[in-house]
């Protein structure tokens, strides 16, 4: 029987990461993926990535804004649980929001969303979801060998003394720091595979879940979705 959980994400990048990261997560089990995108409060399917002997479906929900998240989540929440899926789980940015929001906004999360039988699980990408791809230092080389530790500290980001979830708005400083050597960082799908590419997903597993607490929890929200019982 194929295992059935929903992720609803923010925007495209957060759609792109989630798809590659849990195809990683999920090595030899076979992954399958029904994406969707809201459009005027409503989800169309816009995309159908097969597997051959699929054992776990996972709809991913572009909802194109932060604040749609938890609404399409409550929104879905009685047909997927009527489809059997067994998990749901949501993720956003803070940012426009500051760090000193943090805590009123995780409090939130939550509120008024249905609670009964189907998990929630909503996670906040801390600032951005960029600040993971930043303390993912390996892939600066892949993007272009002529990023330097100077050129990442010149440009904001002196991951010796600071972590990116301290950095106001990581994707500012990731789009300066590939300028600096010409290339451009912004939501465009060729700029944004670009980056999803270059990451070393064994070191995002590894390593930088270690430095990126809501990375952390994000990552065993999916492998709950993907490997639980």
């Amino acid at each position: 029987m194929t295992k059935r959980f929903a992720v609803f994400v923010e925007g495209f990048t957060e759609q792109e990461f989630t798809i590659r990261l849990l195809t990683e997560l999920a090595g030899k089990h076979g992954i399958e993926f029904e994406v969707h995108r809201q459009d005027k409060g409503y989800l169309s399917l816009v995309d159908f990535i097969p597997h051959e002997s699929p054992v776990i479906h996972v709809l991913v929900a572009n909802c194109c804004n932060d604040g749609q998240v938890k609404s399409q989540i409550r929104d879905q929440y009685d047909s997927l649980k009527s489809a059997g899926y067994s998990l749901i789980v949501g993720l956003r940015d803070v940012y426009p929001f500051t760090h000193n929001d943090i805590e009123n906004l995780e409090k939130n999360l939550l509120i008024g969303l249905p609670t009964d039988g189907l998990p929630i699980h909503i996670h906040l990408a801390i600032m951005e979801i960029e600040a993971w791809f930043l303390e993912e230092t390996s892939h600066f080389s892949r993007i272009d060998n002529k990023i330097t530790t100077a050129e990442l500290i010149a440009n904001g980001f002196d991951n010796s003394i600071i972590c990116a979830y301290d950095v106001p708005h990581p994707a500012e400083t990731l789009s300066k720091i590939y300028q600096s050597v010409g290339k451009g960082y912004s939501k465009n799908k060729r700029q944004v595979q670009r980056t999803i590419d270059a990451l070393s997903y064994e070191e995002l597993y590894i390593n930088t879940r270690q430095k990126a607490p809501s990375l952390e929890k994000f990552i065993i929200s999916l492998e709950e979705g993907l490997f639980s019982t």
